[in-house]
């Protein structure tokens, strides 16, 4: 015995639903009334009995008014009535799904995810000694870390917390407010696009302790400005530097034959460098800048300047500490805000010698500026030029003070980090012999033979030279991270951000994701040379070596420019091999390869 259930009832109540007014409820209550008294009946059919009597004989449906319904018309009438019901009332399904809303106001800040271990710590954070904090913050790292990071690992951390808790996370607790990370490029875009001209960055705390309390300056440095007073410091300096670039562009040349010739030297007899070629890249990078600044030749590169007791070792050896220092002094809880450490103490002596050269440099800008005021001998100085010094003091009136603070953050920033891209470039061009190869036909156009003289204008006409050091730079970036504090509530990925919140854009993690680099992994240069929409955005907001917008580094053109032309030169002369163990970097508050570089320099002729 089969019990059949009416299947008209099912679309006439959607029908129900779905037409307004009364005609629709008349019929509903008319078809269904009958149906619900006939459904308490057992029908004694068979399956084949119950499609025999439906289909053998068809009848028009009975009218609903006046006679009952027998069994057999109700039969009929079921299929009848089902077959005209489909045409007549059949309605889209989308109209009762377009009844349902979704709140998509964005979630409260609270709500980002981030580890909670920094939280409990905040609790126990007043019993915690004041000198052992630093000791403590090396526990607290690795107790939410389960004892695998240390944050000295460049990004690793970041990558970390980004693989457990999504592309925002938030971090709060005793050794910081709150500070979000971000890496994803449509995230930092609107970072960007919401920030207006006068955007706040972090600073490098211990330098501005060291300017404003140890040797009593007004001015912290560049790299510690904001507002306005930036934007200013910003527009005096970038037009100088732009000139005193192409005017000592010959000079510039100069200096890198001098490297050229000192790695004939210095390579021993399977024309190998030393293990300290590291340290002929900050000579190199100092003899630039001191061309630039001072013009003059300080000798970085000559036998005589690797005498201990000579002014450019001493330059060397003190920029190599105020690094190591630095980075030591930045990591972990500043401790060096109440108290003298060793630390901060070795910091300040590193930075007492390269303040005690510039001053002695600034001192005789503003000698020669006197002499040529009083008329003195004013031809004999005019020959001699008029470097970038004597513009910031006589035609921009800067302070000598302000002075010295920005030429000692172009060097332990700038100089250090053009060295170690440069030492980058050259590692990925040995690493990979048919991108140095194409680079090399590229640089033959221009210098057919070792001797040919290069020009600004003809540096520029080397695109796969330019897409080979922004390839490096994404893999190596000189600043693993940009940072800014926020001056408006922003929305990031459905989450409210405030005001004030402290943000990390993790530019090194972008750059190597798979969804905004095809083979991340790769040295790929061609990558740089698309004309791809989607591509352009990844790379732009991807990757930002040299930051973005008006907080952008204001040392990128010379940076871009030396590196660029020293490159030309040994590829034009060289042929660059590495036959070690690949090379990463460290973080010392600019990335540093982790392996010495023990390249190969072959003669090409």
């Amino acid at each position: 015995m089969i019990r059949l259930i009416p299947r008209c009832g099912i679309p006439l109540r959607k029908a129900a639903f779905s037409i307004d007014g009364c005609e629709a409820r008349r019929r509903l209550s008319k078809l269904t009334s009958p149906l619900e008294v006939k459904r308490q009946e057992s029908l004694q059919l068979t399956k084949t009995g119950a499609l025999s009597a439906t289909m053998a004989q068809p009848q028009p449906a009975p009218s609903l008014q006046g006679n009952p319904i027998t069994r057999s018309e109700s039969l009929r009438l079921l299929d009848s009535t089902s077959a005209d019901i489909s045409d007549t009332f059949d309605t889209p399904e989308t109209k009762i799904l377009q009844e349902v809303s979704v709140d998509k106001s964005p979630l409260p800040f609270e709500e980002i995810p981030g580890p909670a271990i920094l939280k409990f710590w905040e609790k126990y954070w007043k019993y915690v000694p004041l000198l052992g904090t630093q000791l403590f913050c090396s526990l607290l790292i690795n107790s939410f870390t389960q004892g695998q990071l240390h944050w000295n690992r460049n990004v690793t951390p970041m990558r970390y917390l980004f693989n457990h808790y999504g592309p925002v996370v938030r971090i709060n607790g005793p050794m910081i407010g709150d500070v979000v990370m971000i890496h994803r490029p449509e995230h930092i875009a609107e970072v960007f696009k919401q920030e207006g001209q006068s955007p706040l960055r972090s600073g490098v705390d211990i330098l501005q302790h060291y300017r404003l309390h140890h040797r009593k300056y007004r001015f912290p440095g560049p790299f510690n400005m904001a507002g306005a007073e930036w934007l200013e410091t910003k527009a005096k300096i970038e037009k100088p530097l732009g000139e005193q670039l192409s005017s000592h562009f010959g000079k510039l040349e100069m200096v890198c034959d001098e490297l050229a010739q000192r790695i004939r030297r210095i390579r021993n007899r399977q024309d190998e460098v030393h293990a300290t070629f590291i340290q002929d890249l900050t000579r190199w990078g100092m003899e630039c800048f001191s061309t630039l600044m001072f013009n003059k030749r300080l000798g970085f590169l000559e036998p005589a300047g690797f005498n201990s007791s000579s002014e450019s070792a001493r330059i060397v050896e003190a920029l190599g500490a105020a690094h190591v220092y630095l980075a030591r002094c930045e990591t972990g809880f500043q401790v060096w805000r109440f108290v003298e450490t060793p630390y901060s103490r070795r910091l300040f002596q590193a930075c007492d010698v390269i303040d005690g050269v510039l001053g002695k440099y600034i001192r005789q800008a503003q000698r020669k500026l006197r002499i040529l005021a009083s008329g003195v001998q004013e031809e004999k100085v005019e020959e001699e030029g008029s470097p970038i010094l004597e513009k910031l003091i006589l035609d921009l009136h800067v302070h000598p003070d302000d002075v010295s603070t920005l030429l000692m953050d172009m060097i332990i920033l700038g100089v250090q980090a053009t060295a170690n891209c440069q030492a980058f470039l050259l590692y990925f061009l040995a690493k990979n012999p048919r991108a140095q190869r194409t680079l090399y036909e590229e640089i033959c156009g221009i210098m057919p033979t070792r001797g040919s003289a290069l020009s600004e204008q003809a540096l520029k006409k080397l695109p796969y030279l330019e897409a080979c050091l922004k390839e490096s730079l994404r893999l190596r970036p000189l600043f693993p991270y940009l940072t800014r504090i926020l001056q408006k509530t922003i929305t990031l990925h459905g989450y409210t951000i405030p005001k004030g919140t402290y943000l990390i854009m993790a530019n090194e993690i972008s750059a190597s994701r798979e969804e905004n680099f095809e083979d991340p992994e790769k040295f790929k240069p061609e990558r740089w040379l698309s004309d791809n929409t989607q591509d352009n955005f990844n790379q732009k907001f991807g990757c930002l070596p040299f930051g973005h917008g008006p907080r952008s580094c204001l040392g990128k053109n010379m940076a871009e420019t030396e590196i660029m032309l020293l490159t030309t030169k040994l590829v034009r002369e060289f042929r660059i091999e590495y036959d070690y163990a690949d090379i990463g970097s460290n973080y010392l508050m600019v990335s540093v390869p982790d392996r010495p570089l023990r390249f190969r320099f072959v003669d090409r002729d």
